[in-house]
């Protein structure tokens, strides 16, 4: 009985260490040590996943932090010491601001994980309309819409909406997901809206055309840090952390959230929160 719990105990110590690469041996003629020696290999399977996942969003939080650091160092220095010349100066102006202002997108998104897996963030339901939220969410995009000519259809379908639902936080999931439609609508494309009631929810989709995602990509991407189609940087601007965060949103209402792309078509993201008070 003592031989094979030695042996696991080396195992455990190795996993206590971050080498988990190690496994307990399986083949024990008691099936209790198997099974045993089974669930302490599975803990190192998802703690060995787990462990890549967060020093890929090391890795990817120190490139996105570094290179807009990189740019406004510069353009600084170059408007300081004379390099850029006076009259170009409000252009490069420009882009600093836009890179200040990820940056700052960057450190909220951090910090709001940080305080929702803290236990730190508390629901404060109330019932709102919900299609004004999404209209007056929308106008915040208005520039970036203009600028790529997107077409936005459904507000002229969609009465008020009621939803009973804690609004600050539900207003950082419409966000989220407005700010990955637009990022991926191409130009001259299309998102559409659409918000309903039923008996027991309230339902909220956001479509848009362009480039599909993968059945593989979509199964994973509401993963923490994990950023859609890595190998051609498709979602160079970000840390993986928007759609996880809007999971983990919709799931402390004990809500649900879908994605479903359509090859070359369009991609979409649906919620749904219950509509009874708690």
């Amino acid at each position: 009985i003592a031989a094979p719990l030695e042996e696991m105990e080396e195992v455990t110590k190795h996993f206590a260490k971050g080498e988990f690469e190690h496994r307990a041996n399986e083949n024990y003629k008691r099936g209790y040590f198997s099974s045993f020696a089974a669930a302490l290999n599975k803990m190192a399977d998802e703690l060995a996943v787990n462990e890549e996942a967060q020093k890929s969003f090391i890795a990817n939080v120190s490139h996105e932090l570094k290179t807009p650091m990189t740019t406004i160092g510069g353009f600084i220095d170059g408007i300081l010491d004379g390099t850029i010349p006076e009259n170009e100066q409000r252009k490069y102006l420009q882009t600093v601001s836009s890179e200040v202002k990820r940056l700052a997108r960057i450190v909220v998104s951090m910090l709001n994980l940080s305080k929702i897996e803290a236990g730190e963030v508390a629901l404060s339901p109330a019932e709102y309309d919900i299609s004004k939220q999404i209209f007056d969410t929308l106008l915040s995009f208005e520039r970036r819409i203009d600028e790529k000519n997107i077409t936005i259809k459904g507000f002229e379908e969609m009465g008020p909406v009621s939803a009973y639902a804690d609004k600050d936080l539900v207003q950082q999931v419409i966000y989220n997901l407005f700010d990955n439609a637009v990022k991926f609508t191409p130009e001259n494309g299309t998102i559409t809206v659409f918000a309903k009631n039923t008996e027991t929810e309230t339902c909220v989709t956001i479509r848009n055309t362009g480039v599909s995602v993968s059945n593989e990509e979509i199964s994973r991407i509401f993963e923490r840090f994990y950023k859609v189609d890595k190998s051609r940087s498709f979602d160079i601007k970000g840390v993986g952390l928007g759609l996880y965060i809007v999971k983990t949103i919709i799931n402390m209402h004990d809500g649900e959230i879908t994605a479903s792309s359509k090859d070359g078509e369009y991609t979409e993201f649906s919620f749904k929160l219950p509509r009874e008070e708690k």
